[in-house]
């Protein structure tokens, strides 16, 4: 155990000294309690701080998101395709409802869009199903708190139980008028491989890539909940582990949830938040800028 704690202490220190680390905030993953929900519940206010409704100026709600940065929504790239033009888009921050009138939230423009390039919006189940969003300006911590990311080489181990949130429809038809959560159990990926495989020889899941849900259905993510967060909880932080990506139907027997791997991308979101030019309004305080992404293993995770 002593020499876990010194290696764990060794590599946080390496991660809040390097470079590459600098602009996700220091502070993030905690929850105020200790696109496609179905047989989910209402959150409770606080819960899930981190969690934001995607909106097109013509449609209203269309997609989740999660703010992984004062300035930085994360989302799903399939989720950008109606639209490549920011100014169409806005992002709701705070509150558990979609009404722009709920106390406690904000509608905040969208000033740029940036779509993983391996992302092929003609390809169903395409690899790089991620983007993100920069906000023109700052959510205040009263607003929304961000989530926290993985260290890219973290291991998220198959069964635990993990949650995923948003407004999507609660019975393939209509949206969920309060956000809502359910908590899945993480699958292994070529179990998750050989449900979704029928007569065609193709491969449906991905590296980048993973499953939730039960094999019999009756809970899932729907349609209006891509581009949401399925998080994890670590040592009381929680931290996200996928985007909801796609799917066939909502809560199937034998089609479970199918999500993009967060640890896949850590590396991809922190260069692009680096790139930005515009630093005087797009870095946090300084006192938010060390980076602490949770270095995960099997034996801490198996701990939980």
């Amino acid at each position: 155990m002593g020499l876990w704690l010194f290696f764990l202490l060794l590599l946080q220190q390496q991660l809040l000294s390097g470079a590459r680390g600098d602009v996700l905030p220091a502070v993030c993953g905690h929850s105020g309690d200790a696109g496609r929900i179905v047989g989910g519940q209402n959150a409770q206010v606080g819960q899930w701080p981190w969690q934001v409704s995607l909106r097109l100026m013509s449609e209203g709600h269309i997609c989740g998101g999660s703010l992984v940065h004062p300035r930085w929504v994360l989302t799903a790239a399939h989720c950008l395709f109606r639209s490549p033009e920011s100014q169409l888009y806005s992002v709701k921050v705070g509150g558990l409802t979609l009404s722009l009138l709920e106390p406690n939230s904000a509608s905040m423009s969208v000033k740029r869009l940036v779509v993983h390039p391996l992302y092929n919006p003609g390809q169903q189940g395409s690899s790089g199903d991620i983007a993100l969003l920069q906000l023109d300006a700052t959510v205040k911590p009263s607003q929304a708190t961000p989530v926290c990311l993985p260290a890219p080489h973290s291991s998220f181990p198959t069964g635990i139980r993990c949650w995923v949130t948003g407004w999507g429809s609660t019975q393939e038809r209509v949206l969920a008028a309060t956000l809502q959560q359910v908590a899945v159990p993480l699958l292994d990926s070529e179990e998750c491989e050989r449900l979704y495989q029928q007569r065609e020889r193709q491969r449906f899941i991905q590296d980048d890539m993973l499953c939730a849900g039960f094999r019999e259905g009756k809970k899932d993510s729907c349609q209006g909940d891509s581009g949401g967060p399925l998080v994890c909880l670590h040592n009381h932080t929680w931290l996200q582990a996928g985007i909801v990506s796609w799917g066939e139907g909502c809560a199937r027997p034998n089609r479970p949830g199918v999500y993009t791997r967060m640890t896949a991308y850590t590396d991809w979101v922190i260069r692009t938040l680096n790139s930005s030019t515009d630093t005087d309004s797009t870095s946090a305080p300084a006192s938010h800028l060390a980076l602490l992404l949770v270095p995960l293993t099997l034996p801490l995770l198996g701990a939980l």
